[in-house]
């Protein structure tokens, strides 16, 4: 996914007597996070890129600011109290300053993240373990086509979190009942999309432009599945990719088991 970059935030822990107790923070709306084994991982979509944090940061976020994902590892105990205090005003400063909090108040509810499906389970591939064939026309070329350039073009030269937010507002207005329209007709319409793909541009190395094409493709039929982000820090690597319930509609489980997703439209 090249239309991001990495940049890895360094945390440094000041003295300071105020603590973030004595301040309410809160997620900013632009900003995805998930927690790895290795810490936390944000993704800031208004400024197309992602930033990591240590397992110590993450709980001290965690234990300052409300709706931080909970990491799954034991907690350390090192910390004394005031130190402690210290370190999440410090870090939750830090973040402010950097645009991923924001100082709330205390009328204000902050916002949670909701932690996304471990991508470890069971899952059916399209295409691979699920093959239908769809009819092909002349409508369904030209929706792919139009598809294609507005993702091409989307990726190009407009801002990510613009793009992000087309893709929430399109499914939300679009929005179908997919349980209503049975897995055959979804596997049907994304094998077109699988025929007409090869003649435009290649999967591999190619997931964002391949998945939002997909999404867009599918968003013709009113067919509305969910737009995937997910990370993984060891080694760092991002991917995307489109599911909809226990289906994967443009990849395999092998391709998605080590990714944890960070953001889902």
């Amino acid at each position: 996914m090249p239309h991001l970059v990495v940049t890895m935030l360094p945390v440094k822990v000041t003295r300071n007597t105020v603590s973030c107790a004595s301040a309410r923070f809160g997620i900013s709306a632009h900003i995805h996070v998930c927690v790895t084994a290795a810490g936390s991982v944000i993704l800031d979509v208004k400024r197309d890129k992602y930033l990591g944090l240590g397992r110590e940061e993450t709980e001290l976020l965690a234990d300052a600011v409300p709706g931080w994902p909970e990491p799954a590892w034991q907690r350390s105990l090192g910390r004394d109290r005031n130190r402690r205090f210290e370190a999440e005003r410090t870090t939750c400063e830090l973040l402010a300053g950097d645009g991923v909090l924001e100082r709330i108040s205390e009328a204000k509810n902050a916002r949670v993240v909701p932690a996304l499906r471990d991508m470890r389970g069971e899952w059916i591939s399209i295409g691979d373990e699920l093959e239908v064939h769809g009819q092909m026309t002349l409508r369904a070329v030209a929706r792919f086509l139009e598809a294609y350039c507005w993702a091409r073009y989307s990726l190009a030269w407009r801002p990510f979190f613009n793009v992000v937010e087309e893709v929430r507002t399109r499914k939300t207005r679009g929005a179908s009942s997919m349980e209503e329209c049975g897995i055959g007709r979804l596997a049907a319409t994304v094998g077109v999309f699988r025929r007409l793909r090869p003649f435009l541009f290649a999967a591999e190395g190619h997931c964002l432009l391949h998945a939002l094409t997909l999404v867009r493709f599918l968003s013709h039929y009113r067919l509305n599945p969910d737009w995937v982000i997910g990370v993984t820090t060891q080694p760092w690597g991002a991917h995307s990719w489109v599911q909809w319930n226990d289906y994967l509609l443009d990849s395999n489980p092998e391709k998605v088991c080590g990714f944890t997703p960070i953001m889902m439209v």
